[in-house]
């Protein structure tokens, strides 16, 4: 009876802990090398205080041989560990929630047997002992603890394990997506980049949507299993055009995509430094973005390449046009953004009520290419003037208070980093207000990520009255610029989640402050875990 009472409250242990580890691993992307970093970082995902608690318990125990007592202690600890861990499919835990996926639940079955197995054989060796008269709690000790740091590697495990079945599955999905996409048969068009591409996307499906039926991969979706699920589920005989956001974090990746969706359009945005830490430099970051190009080009398509933000080498280099065009008299105001585009000898006159500099070459691309879909450019600029802003993407929002939330919250690259301090800036002097920035910072630059912190951190010495940080400690080059180089009204803020700077404002903003949003960590990198 005792043995039974310790085998179900550690598989209840064993089911709590293994769902909250199950968070990050989907956070991860299932990404083993990924994953490991992420427990042994700081040790964050290794059980410290269960495992403490056992081992003290065993010094006490020591000599003893009260089978009773060590199996109702150990059971209440498990019992009582299980009770603390935080639900992960919660939003009072996580800002993002574990998303119970078919593939996710496939992961957690596999890996609770796998828990099954580890326990039945520990507690089996315990009874065995217990019966031959020979049980001694430190003689368990060792191997409790080990299954209990095992825990979150079982997914690991259980991941591998399932692969094979995940390949198929996989194949399935790409080919009934492919099948469909060609009974279907829309206009595609691809868009990449290491930045821009979300807004370039929803700005040309709003232009497309004016004349004929247009949809888009929906927010950020911009994997290869992410766009198959999309046209599954979501594409339908009647969509002309098919925008798709076409991203990667490794080699290779939009090589399959394309495959997949065969692009007979394409807008590359710009190659930046996101995904460095993985590329290792902006050549291989190039030759990934380029095959979109490559893809348009067999398929004797059409293609935009932002010339402002592509360095003139690589288009040379993969033997592409350059696609010509010009920004002048561009400006930003409460009510939005307005430029002149030159482009194929002609000048037209844009204005549309989105925020942010940068925004300028994102309409543009969308502009051409949607000329060269046959639009007019009076209907463009037309439909221009009702453009929805791109939610977490420079998102002005006012506040009844005559307050202004600038919502950035989906950026993590320089570039747009430093057109929102511009735009923070502009708007704080017109609103004639505090210009206030939270912000954890930029993530995934690699061996950029120091100077590049260091150079927004400069541009927020001219633009901002307050600055906090949220987990300081990631970013040091970019508070130690800004402390070393502020004036005396300027203050600098840290605070360790992004809660902590919500409270903050909550109690310190006044009305006519303008705040800046920065981009906002993913729990594992935000989170605090103390287990």
């Amino acid at each position: 009876m005792y043995i039974i009472c310790a085998f179900l409250s550690f598989m209840f242990f064993a089911y709590k802990r293994t769902m909250f580890y199950s968070l990050f691993f989907q956070q991860e992307r299932y990404q083993t090398k990924s994953f490991i970093h992420f427990i042994f970082h700081k040790f964050q995902l290794v059980d410290k205080r269960l495992s403490l608690i056992f081992f003290l318990y065993t010094i006490f125990a020591t000599g003893t041989k009260i089978y009773p007592l060590d199996v109702i202690v150990t059971s209440l600890a498990f019992i009582t560990f299980a009770l603390i861990t935080p639900n992960p499919t919660k939003q009072s835990f996580a800002k993002k929630k574990l998303d119970l996926t078919k593939r996710i639940k496939r992961i957690l079955q596999i890996a609770f047997v796998i828990d099954i197995c580890m326990s039945s054989s520990l507690f089996y060796y315990t009874y065995k002992l217990y019966t031959k008269d020979i049980y001694c709690f430190c003689e368990i000790m060792g191997y409790l603890i080990f299954v209990i740091q095992l825990l979150p590697f079982t997914l690991i495990i259980a991941n591998l394990l399932l692969s094979p079945l995940e390949f198929f599955i996989r194949r399935r999905y790409i080919a009934q997506a492919r099948a469909k996409l060609q009974k279907i048969n829309p206009v595609v068009i691809g868009i990449t980049g290491s930045f821009g591409k979300t807004s370039t996307k929803n700005i040309l499906n709003h232009i497309l949507s004016s004349v004929s039926t247009s949809m888009t991969t929906a927010r950020s979706i911009n994997t290869l299993m992410g766009i198959t699920q999309v046209i599954r589920e979501e594409l339908k005989p009647q969509y002309k055009y098919f925008i798709v956001e076409v991203g990667t974090s490794r080699s290779g990746r939009i090589r399959k995509i394309c495959n997949l969706i065969e692009p007979t359009f394409g807008i590359l945005t710009a190659i930046g430094s996101a995904h460095f830490e993985n590329f290792k430099s902006k050549d291989a970051i190039a030759k990934e973005k380029f095959d979109l190009i490559k893809s348009v080009k067999k398929n004797n398509g059409f293609y935009v390449i932002n010339s402002k933000l592509v360095d003139y080498k690589y288009i040379k280099k993969y033997r592409a046009d350059r696609t010509d065009f010009d920004i002048t008299d561009i400006s930003t105001s409460v009510n939005g953004l307005s430029f002149n585009l030159h482009y194929n000898k002609n000048t037209y006159k844009i204005t549309a009520p989105i925020f942010g500099k940068h925004q300028a070459q994102n309409i543009s691309l969308a502009f051409i290419m949607a000329l060269k879909l046959g639009l007019s450019p009076d209907t463009i600029i037309a439909t221009l003037k009702s453009l929805p802003q791109t939610e977490h993407r420079l998102e002005v929002k006012k506040q009844l208070n005559g307050a202004i939330i600038i919502d950035d919250a989906f950026n993590s690259n320089v570039d747009g980093f430093k057109s929102a301090l511009e735009t923070l800036h502009s708007l704080a002097a017109e609103n004639k207000g505090r210009a206030i920035l939270i912000t954890p910072g930029m993530v995934e630059l690699g061996n950029q990520h120091d100077a590049q912190h260091r150079e927004v951190a400069e541009i927020a010495l001219d633009t901002c009255d307050i600055v906090i940080a949220v987990v300081p400690d990631r970013i040091k080059s970019f508070t130690d610029t800004f402390k070393n180089g502020k004036r005396d009204n300027q203050e600098l803020i840290f605070v360790d989640t992004l809660k902590q700077a919500q409270e903050w404002l909550n109690l310190n903003m006044r009305a006519n402050d303008v705040v800046l949003y920065e981009n906002d960590l993913p729990d594992v990198f935000e989170a605090k875990i103390n287990i």
